[in-house]
């Protein structure tokens, strides 16, 4: 579970420039992961930034239902569709790659085509002064959260997108926390000697917390997934 946060020293804008806050979109891909989703919800939900609009894709591959091993999947997923459509308390948009014949076909599938998709259809609808805040459906953060991202982007108009700081929080389970705890280190020695050698992609592209400016996506004409090692 990633908790991504910003500190409280970030909120510091002039009342001037409140008139300035821009639309966030949240975008959340979902797979498999109903009884993890509520508190990510939850988190929204209590969000004291309140001009935002949370996009969920819950997906999997289309050929899942096929397969004796990966059914199970597939049906929690179509649980996950149900109560998703039954209603959130936000502004909201479900993208359905999950349902027979609507999920994905043949190499272009995982967590990265659920993020452009999701991209995507925000790119078709947004401003480009909108910010898109990239989330997982199991990610965690305080009350403040998107109103110091919207804020960071205000207080740095030369900003394009940034690495939000996360950390991976333990369990009860002392052999996961040794493998969390491994993760971690990983990413942070990684990150460190990317800084020490001057590289310019020292940051970390952490998908459940990225943040960045709509026009920014468009310059790039969106994102290409790619397998991650």
């Amino acid at each position: 579970m990633t908790t991504a946060s910003l500190t409280s020293s970030k909120l510091t804008i002039k009342v001037a420039e409140l008139s300035r806050l821009p639309v966030i979109h949240v975008s959340i891909p979902v797979l498999d992961e109903e009884s993890l989703l509520y508190r990510t919800l939850e988190c929204l939900e209590n969000q004291s930034y309140s001009d935002i609009k949370v996009y969920i894709c819950v997906n999997q591959p289309d050929e899942w239902w096929q397969d004796p091993e990966k059914r199970s999947i597939c049906l929690r997923n179509q649980k996950s569709l149900a109560t998703l459509n039954r209603g959130l308390p936000f502004d909201h948009v479900i993208i359905d790659r999950s349902s027979p014949g609507y999920g994905w076909k043949g190499k272009h599938h995982g967590v990265g085509w659920a993020r452009k998709t999701i991209m995507d259809t925000i790119d078709r609808h947004a401003s480009s002064e909108d910010i898109i805040v990239s989330l997982d459906a199991d990610t965690v953060f305080d009350k403040d959260y998107l109103l110091s991202v919207a804020i960071s982007f205000i207080n740095h108009p030369d900003f394009i997108a940034m690495s939000v700081p996360y950390f991976h929080r333990l369990t009860d389970d002392p052999n996961l926390n040794r493998i969390i705890l491994r993760y971690e280190i990983y990413m942070r020695y990684y990150l460190l000697n990317m800084m020490r050698i001057g590289s310019p992609y020292a940051f970390t592209a952490m998908g459940s917390a990225i943040a960045l400016r709509l026009k920014a996506y468009r310059a790039i004409g969106g994102i290409t997934p790619k397998k991650s090692g």
